[in-house]
């Protein structure tokens, strides 16, 4: 039980240390993965087990996985029944990254605009 008292009290103190430009990043990035990405990946972020992977892991917030999103989101997988391309402004795909690296659990840096133009360029 303090245990639970004393994670709840962590999370409290982090969420109100997100600033406006965090939170706003956040809230745009759940609308945009409502819209684009919550059939396959579900609400909870836990996919749907051999079809299409969960977005609840530490993997999906190491730099070499963030490239990699960008990829797959402008790219698609390249596979049949894989992720098709998805047509996002860098604003789109820096809030949705944003919000899935900072939801179910998972902590992330917030990424920039400039932080994802360069990545793009990378890819």
């Amino acid at each position: 039980m303090k245990h639970r008292l004393i994670y709840f009290l962590l999370f409290v103190f982090l969420v109100s240390c997100q600033s406006k430009e965090e939170k706003a990043s956040i809230a745009k990035g759940k609308e945009v993965y409502i819209a684009n990405c919550i059939t396959c990946h579900q609400p909870d972020g836990m996919g749907v087990e051999a079809m299409y992977p969960s977005l609840v892991k530490p993997e999906t917030i190491i730099w070499a996985q963030t490239e990699r999103a960008i990829n797959l989101i402008k790219n698609g997988s390249g596979f049949e029944a894989g992720m098709k391309p998805v047509a996002l402004t860098d604003q789109e795909i820096m809030d949705v990254i944003n919000f899935i690296q900072n939801s179910w659990g998972n902590e992330a840096s917030f990424l920039t605009l400039s932080q994802i133009k360069e990545m793009k360029r990378n890819n």
